[in-house]
């Protein structure tokens, strides 16, 4: 039977011999798979006569190893990593042959595997059972990583296990097994299982490398999923029990839970020692020490009697076996059976390979401090502890009071060292000089209590026997002053001195071993020990908070590991009252998931109290809610919270749900997380899941009715329809006239179908609509109107029947989404959308209409937050249309009753989105002035008033009071705070840095403003691009690139950012400055094209010219260079400025012409361009131009500068209706102004133009031979012969010489 040796081989070289050395007699030939073409490796099989094939690696062991064996003849494999080698070479090649032989039917081979932990030495020795030799027809390896033999025809593996004789070392655990290693088995396996599938051996070996990141919470959950899968994992499933208990400890489970799941691995495994010996430990928490001494016991048994034949892994050796021993020993101490007690003491050493007993040495105890000017607090808390302890170091930082004297009154030893900003240091220092067993290291602000202060060498001594490492002692936190209890929480004070057990942190140092892993600690109860603390008084705060933030960001930007300040940082600007960078923290640390450290939860409990105070954030507090209880399901409070976020939501049956959570998670006392859910929480929880249940029970008999009015609306009725079908039980359609399909698309979905003739009045529409309605609730969204999540309005109604039943009618969030400008949201503002049936309400009004409630007024609620709706009817390629109709609508009233309240409001918005901005600014103005308030809208009104103030050019001054009179106004929006500093800005005022700075903190705070809708998102760009310039302005730079930042994720005002950032970096170059705003912005060609665009808008020439010729290298095209510079090269300054001037010049001849060809324009996009392109009008031509705009509005300027500016322009390209709004503007001239005017119109040969301003000289001067021989020769041209000889016959009469009139008479005849 011919043997082949495999392997694969990395770099390994060393280890390889040793492995090739311990095989080499037992095998026929030596394959060695190099995957790295390592010249060591090369030699190494060389010198053995193996095969080397050279196999590139790509991340797939399964891979390597099945080339490997395509390469092998012989009939058994012996399949070895580098680092492993068989501990009796003389057996190898008889071993394997007696065992195949025996078993021909067999498919593979288990053999011990012992795993070192220390070098030479297999007393702490890991035993595993490995498949490593197999028959090589028929099987190969499957899995990326921890690839497993599977049989080609899919097949159960027969399976046989071999003795001692071919026990094997492995060496690879001796080396670190980093984080970065296993963090890259971690990606492999998730790779794997995305390309093949996931099974439960991926939840298997992901479990095994989460428990070597100590992400413990992981290791649990994964190790569940694959113990429940069923699956088989031959030689190993005994470990997945190890990992679940040892993490369940670390994680502070209660020993109950503990001990049910060891005494189920020891019904699976009962010759297996480990579990015997878990469980004793578990007893020991117990206290029930006569049932953990015989588990114990039994552990030992199954150790010395059974352990080679065993065929599960375990972590049992002599090591372990010397600590169960000691532990049977202590056990029998407690219980007074000294002889026994003694017996284990000798087996224990025996276990150790101690050949001589020691007398037992008495534990010392050293006690700690850093201090600095604090005498009088050290004197009380060394008090606290001077009778315990066996020796007391303090270490002094600077003190200037009689700190040192206090400390050596005591007998102290008192060490000076500098501070340097690190706690970490200086506690460090006072370690290096501690001789005791353990350490107890407090701050001279903290005293053990009286009533517990004599039982620290108890409660050391305890822990001692108990092999426990670090104490989490109660940490009781007062006010020194008041005495009032500030926290109740747990400090890791006390801990066994251990080679290289060190401090990390400058500030809320942490403990950690030689390698950067946390020791395991365990809490300590409050009965046995407390410590007081003082240092958190009231006064002192502030100034604590200050310096720990100073500390922790130097520890951030410096470290190597920065994210063990996130959750400290998290906690000290939440301190200092700064939410922003309190979230940013807490966020960043709650990524990395639980960890094993005290207090894991912070952070999470920060985000879950400020989301909770802004409802507005519901999202973001459900995501964190939900991660807390994956990451603290042992927390009730988590579960509350997750509780009440799903209620946010209106998800009342699954808030139920998880507030069951907070009942049977059953947290103890002796945690490090402990509970802050106390009884009174529960009680209000409680009620809390019975309103729910209400609620619940109401949304399943509830009846809901969607009613809308519609006319042509096919191209929003279909989704309308579909949003309805989400939450509707009956849908009412009253048609008003539609014959675009609107009525087929309804009826097809099975809507009710009502006939109504449109009588130019929206209340009766809407009445109509209503009155059809059978229901307890109407939904009355328009046919451009959809809820964004539908499903939650059955649940949220049933909540208000049940809460608030008085109500009858709620306003909802209506946001408009511009769909011509990619769905981009263009305002807020409530409506009223939800009513209920059988209150007499009905609808008031033509246009806008108002709801009304028979015999008094309708009682409202206005819902901030949920159920916002989807309004696309401002969309700007039907805005205009709508705006034209509404207006014709309040005009045809307004001719009926005159101005009513609350119709300013109306009209300046509806002139304003006509770009009647003059118009708008006047009825704007009018309406504050009514005493009508829009619920949740009234601030959109001082937006409006400064929009058009803007538009209309008002002076600074006046728009900088009219913010200040709307932030006086709103003062919790952000809105107007920034609005104030933007102009402050433009105006160069000082005091315009603290409204921008104060606008974005109200922005970042979400604070409700009493329902106001804010558009603060649309100038949150700008306000931040604004404030980045000002602060580099004033030489804060550092503070301007954290601001332009925020500015650039925003990408509201993009170029005013990136020109800041230009500016900013201007001395670093145009070709440094491009790469980072590539960086930022995007490396393809469109990005450099609109970067190049923008550099030349913005003047920044030297970066222009370097992104055209990045441009040009990136394409392949030359870029053309813009004509005018080539045009300003090698010309003086004064020419320069003529040659500008004269093409500004011809640009500013051809805008009159663009702006009416704009006007006619009918397309979205022209309103807006007119708009801008007449603000760019010189002034004189802006003057006469807003008053063609709106005559009613603007007064026509004194100056006919403007006038005869755009004159030409009028006169060639102006169509009917222009032409009629010019002449009326030119006859405010005059009427010389006016005849020139039909002239000029006449000689164009405008001849429709120039009759009508013929006709308005007759008008202005009277009928004269002049006008009617004017008005003969346009209708003459315009095909009216017979009109003409009118006119002309007229002109005549009155003026028989009018030589023109004569001549044309003659010419007509």
């Amino acid at each position: 039977m011919r043997i082949s040796a495999c392997y694969i081989v990395k770099d390994e070289a060393c280890e390889l011999r040793r492995s090739l050395a311990s095989l080499r007699a037992a095998v026929d030939e030596i394959v060695v798979v190099s995957t790295a073409g390592n010249a060591a490796v090369v030699s190494a099989a060389a010198e053995f006569g193996a095969r080397l094939y050279e196999f590139p690696w790509q991340d797939d062991f399964s891979l390597a190893r099945n080339y490997a064996l395509e390469q092998a003849t012989g009939e058994i494999v012996v399949f070895l990593d580098a680092d492993e080698f068989f501990f009796h070479p003389e057996d190898v090649h008889s071993g394997i042959l007696e065992m195949m032989q025996e078993h021909n039917d067999s498919d593979l081979m288990m053999i011990p595997l012992w795993n070192y932990m220390t070098e030479n030495s297999l007393r702490d020795a890991q035993r595993i059972m490995s498949p490593r030799i197999f028959r090589r027809a028929g099987l190969h390896y499957e899995g990326m990583i921890h690839e497993q033999l599977v049989r080609d025809d899919g097949a159960e593996r027969v399976i046989v296990y071999g003795d001692e004789r071919l026990a094997v070392g492995h060496t690879g655990y001796l080396r670190e097994r980093g984080e970065e290693k296993i963090r890259r088995n971690i990606a492999m396996l998730e790779r794997d299982a995305q390309l093949h599938g996931r099974t439960p051996a991926h939840a298997f070996y992901l479990a095994d490398c989460y428990f070597g990141l100590k992400d413990y919470a992981q290791t649990l959950r994964l190790s569940e999923e694959a113990l429940r899968s069923n699956a088989v994992f031959i030689g190993e499933e005994s470990k997945i029990y190890h990992q679940m208990i040892e993490s369940m400890r670390v994680l502070h489970y209660s020993d109950e839970e503990m001990l049910r799941l060891a005494d189920e691995a020891l019904a699976k495994y009962p010759t297996l020692p480990d579990f015997y010996a878990q469980r004793g430990m578990i007893l020991c928490g117990l206290a029930r020490y006569e049932e953990a001494a015989e588990s114990l016991r039994e552990a030992l048994h199954c150790y010395d009697e059974h352990f080679s034949q065993i065929h599960d892994s375990s972590f049992f050796n002599d090591a372990v076996a010397a600590l169960v021993a000691e532990r049977i020993a202590q056990i029998y101490a407690h219980l007074g059976v000294a002889v026994q007690a003694d017996d284990w003491r000798m087996r224990a050493k025996k276990y150790s390979g101690e050949t001589s007993v020691v007398e037992e040495k008495k534990l010392r105890i050293s006690a700690c401090y850093i201090v600095r000017d604090d005498a009088r607090h050290l004197r009380t808390s060394i008090e606290s502890l001077r009778d315990s302890v066996d020796e007391l170091i303090v270490v002094d930082t600077g003190s200037q009071d009689d700190s040192r004297g206090v400390a050596a009154s005591y007998g102290a030893a008192v060490y000076e060292i500098p501070w340097a900003d690190d706690f970490a240091a200086a506690r460090n220092a006072a370690l290096e000089r501690v001789t005791g067993d353990w350490v107890v290291f407090i701050d001279a602000d903290e005293y053990f209590s009286a009533e517990t202060r004599t039982a620290l060498c108890a409660v050391i001594a305890q822990v001692d026997a108990e092999g426990l490492e670090v104490l989490l002692v109660p940490w009781h936190n007062i006010d020194e002053a008041t005495g009032e209890t500030l926290l109740d929480s747990y400090a890791p004070r006390i801990f066994r001195r251990r080679a290289g057990r060190h401090y990390v942190g400058r500030i809320h140092e942490e403990l950690r071993e030689a390698d950067g892993s946390a020791p395991p600690s365990r809490p300590v109860a409050p009965e046995l020990l407390t410590l007081v603390h003082t240092g958190y008084s009231a006064a002192l705060s502030q100034e604590k908070g200050e310096r720990n933030l100073r500390l922790l960001l130097a520890e951030a930007q410096n470290s190597d590991n920065p994210e063990r300040c996130w959750r400290y940082l998290a906690e000290t600007y939440d301190n200092l009252g700064d939410e922003r960078m309190a979230e940013h923290y807490a966020l960043r640390d709650i990524a990395l998931g639980r960890r094993s450290v005290v207090y894991a939860a912070r952070s999470y409990r920060i985000l879950l109290r400020l989301y909770g105070e802004h409802p507005a954030r519901r999202e973001e507090r459900l995501a964190v809610a939900e991660q807390a209880v994956r990451d603290f399901p042992e927390l009730p409070e988590m579960h509350a919270e997750l509780a009440e976020a799903l209620a946010a939501y209106h998800r009342y049956t699954e808030a139920i749900v998880a507030a069951e959570g907070a009942f049977t998670a059953a947290p103890t006392a002796m945690v490090t997380e402990p509970s802050l859910f106390t009884e009174e929480m529960g009680a209000a929880l409680r009620r809390r899941m019975a309103i729910w249940g209400r609620i619940a029970a109401r949304a399943k008999e509830l009846r809901i009715a969607a009613a809308v009015f519609v006319r042509d609306d096919a191209r929003d009725m279909e989704t309308w329809l579909q949003n309805t079908g989400v939450y509707a039980d009956e849908c009412v359609v009253v048609d008003t006239g539609s014959t675009d399909g609107t009525r087929a698309l309804a009826a097809e979905a099975g809507a009710r179908i009502v006939d109504f003739a449109w009588q130019d009045d929206f209340a009766a529409a809407r009445n109509a609509a209503i009155a059809a309605v059978n229901a307890d609730w109407a939904a009355v969204l328009d046919a451009d109107e959809s809820f964004f999540e539908p499903s939650e309005l059955r649940a949220y109604l049933a909540m208000v029947d049940v809460t608030m039943p008085h109500v009858d009618a709620v306003l909802l969030p209506i946001v408009h989404v511009d769909e011509d400008a990619g769905g981009r949201e263009t305002g807020r503002a409530p409506h009223i959308r939800l009513l209920r049936m059988g209150r007499g309400l009905f609808y008031e009004g033509r246009v806008h209409e108002a709801l009304r409630k028979g015999g008094g007024e309708p009682i409202l609620y206005h819902e901030k937050i949920a159920l916002s709706i989807r309004h696309v009817g401002y969309s700007s390629g039907r805005i205009r249309a709508k705006h034209e109709r509404n207006l014709a609508l309040m005009e045809r009233r307004m001719e009926e009753t005159g101005l009513l309240p609350g119709d300013c409001r109306y009209l300046a918005d509806t002139y304003y989105g006509l770009g009647k901005y003059a118009a708008a600014l006047l009825y704007a103005r009018a309406a504050l002035e009514e005493n009508v308030t829009s619920i949740g809208a009234q601030s959109h009104l001082h937006h409006l008033l400064l929009d058009a103030m803007e538009k209309e050019h008002c002076p600074l001054a006046e728009q900088i009071a009219a913010a200040r009179q709307a932030r006086d106004a709103f003062p919790q929006l952000p809105d107007f705070h920034g609005r104030l500093g933007l102009l402050r800005a433009a105006a160069g005022d000082g005091a315009a840095l603290s409204a921008l700075t104060e606008a974005l903190r109200r922005s970042e705070q979400h604070a409700d403003a009493d329902g106001e809708a804010s558009a603060f998102s649309a100038w949150a760009g700008a306000v931040s691009a604004a404030r980045a310039r000002l602060l580099m302005e004033a030489g804060e730079r550092s503070a301007a690139e954290e601001e332009l930042a925020r500015a650039l994720v925003l990408d509201t005002a993009r170029e005013e950012a990136l020109d800041v950032y230009v500016e900013l970096h201007r001395a670093a170059g145009a070709e440094q400055i491009l790469n980072a705003l590539r960086e930022m912005c995007g490396t393809d060609a469109a990005t450099l094209s609109y970067l190049a665009r923008f550099a030349d808008s913005y003047g920044w020439l030297a970066l222009a010219a370097q992104a055209r010729t990045a441009l040009s290298s990136a394409t392949g095209k030359a870029v053309p260079v813009p004509e005018v510079y080539g045009q300003l090269q090698g010309i003086s300054s004064e020419d320069q400025g003529r040659l500008l001037v004269g093409m500004l010049a011809e640009h500013v001849r051809e805008m009159p012409e663009v702006l009416l060809h704009l006007e006619r324009d009918r397309h979205a996009e022209s309103p807006p361009l007119y708009a801008r392109l007449r603000d760019l009008l010189p002034e004189a031509m802006r003057a006469f131009w807003r008053h063609y705009d709106e005559p009613d509005a603007v007064s026509l300027p004194e100056s006919m500068e403007g006038y005869n500016l755009v004159r030409e322009a009028f006169i060639h390209h102006a169509d009917a209706a222009q032409a009629e709004r010019f002449l009326r503007a030119a006859a405010g001239y005059g009427a010389p102004v006016l005849r020139a005017a039909a002239e000029d119109f006449a000689a164009a040969q405008r001849w429709a133009a120039a009759y009508m301003a013929w006709a308005f000289v007759a008008a202005v001067e009277g009928v004269s031979a002049d006008s009617l021989y004017g008005q003969a020769l346009a209708a003459l041209h315009m095909g009216s012969r017979d009109e003409a000889e009118t006119y002309l016959k007229e002109a005549l009469c009155s003026d028989a010489g009018h030589m023109k009139a004569k001549e044309l008479m003659e010419l007509i005849r």
